[in-house]
């Protein structure tokens, strides 16, 4: 049993904040009462803005080269136990051709802060895909850029970005990154992507070293503030030849939490289904959309490629990421009682129960 506070969940529903004393409680007071009532009503608040629609998008693993040396990752510069690659423009056509034959209207290139992949050369590849297939969405998570290299990819025809801001509290962003990082930094790429009027995406780690109660007030805060379109939260996970190697894992259970919490929040956002939650709870896929998720990825790289984009997990085998591949997901999604989203591209979610969709209109960028 213990302290149930539905109260609280009620509120958050109704407000979709919390101040910061309400919220920490909430987190405090992670009951199975309280946990299995702001599922109920994540699921709820999920289904006014999509039904029971999760939508598929398929990466792109471009490069695992990185400029950064952050703590916690396994693309970290300094990493030298992994194989480094890169895509060109062959490979990544040929992979969207395959995802487009599977359904995927959504690509999303993704690599480390590799800047061999100039503004130009990356512009380049948006303008081929979006010519090769209009109707497509391109999702970009390419690292921090100038807010000139933003715009000219928004221009080219790419509509997302994704950017996680990692932790929103200062002191423990300089714990987990190399003092040549910035937190500020960080949240101006962010504010700098709405400006420009990409759907942008952000989220953080949990249990990540040092992090605390407060710490994660602070994310939730920073998001609210942020309204992104898209959140991505992940558990942190401990990876072979980094500093945080021998670490704990984050709590998965406390991941599904803070997802219903972001869906109270952001009640249209498009909440992501961290494929790294495998690795820490059994039918993790299907729990967060039971938590409230309506977003998965499915790599379109092969084999190979996904094992060398290892990020954050130490434990990454195939048997983990089986369900990424496009039809295995869609079949998991409609075990789950879902449906899977597979072809559809740009999107805009309003602020009303009923669900909207239709082609990302520019005009009304934020």
């Amino acid at each position: 049993m213990g302290i149930c506070r539905t109260d609280l969940v009620d509120k958050l529903a109704a407000d979709g904040t919390l101040n910061n004393y309400e919220m920490a409680e909430l987190l405090r007071y992670r009951t199975t009462e309280t946990t299995s009532y702001i599922f109920q009503k994540a699921l709820e608040t999920k289904k006014k803005y999509y039904g029971n629609e999760i939508f598929i998008r398929g990466t792109i693993e471009i490069s695992n080269y990185c400029r950064n040396n952050c703590y916690y990752c396994g693309l970290q510069r300094n990493n030298k136990f992994i194989p480094r690659f890169r895509l060109d423009e062959n490979d990544i056509m040929g992979y969207c051709s395959e995802g487009y034959k599977k359904g995927v209207r959504t690509f999303v290139l993704m690599s480390g802060d590799d800047y061999y992949f100039t503004g130009s050369k990356i512009a380049e590849i948006i303008s081929m895909i979006k010519s090769a297939y209009p109707e497509c969405a391109i999702e970009l998570c390419l690292g921090e850029r100038q807010s000139s290299v933003y715009r000219q990819w928004f221009e080219a025809g790419a509509s997302r970005y994704i950017l996680w801001h990692e932790t929103a509290n200062s002191a423990h962003f300089k714990k987990i990154h190399p003092a040549d990082m910035s937190l500020l930094k960080r949240k101006q790429a962010l504010w700098e992507l709405k400006e420009t009027g990409y759907q942008v995406g952000s989220g953080f780690m949990v249990g990540t070293p040092f992090q605390n109660v407060t710490e994660v007030v602070e994310d939730l805060k920073f998001l609210k503030a942020l309204d992104p379109q898209i959140v991505h939260i992940s558990p942190f996970l401990p990876v072979a030849h980094t500093r945080f190697e021998k670490e704990r894992s984050g709590n998965g259970d406390m991941v599904l939490y803070l997802m219903s919490i972001v869906r109270l929040m952001l009640p249209s956002v498009l909440l992501t289904a961290d494929p790294s939650l495998e690795n820490v709870m059994a039918d993790a896929r299907k729990k967060s959309f039971e938590a409230g998720a309506n977003e998965v990825f499915a790599s379109l790289a092969t084999d190979e490629v996904k094992d060398y984009f290892n990020v954050y997990n130490k434990r990454h085998t195939r048997k983990n990421y089986s369900g990424d591949d496009v039809s295995r997901m869609a079949g998991k999604i409609t075990e789950s009682g879902n449906i899977a989203a597979v072809s559809k591209g740009d999107y805009i979610a309003l602020p009303k129960k009923e669900k909207v969709y239709g082609q990302f209109n520019r005009a009304m960028r934020p």
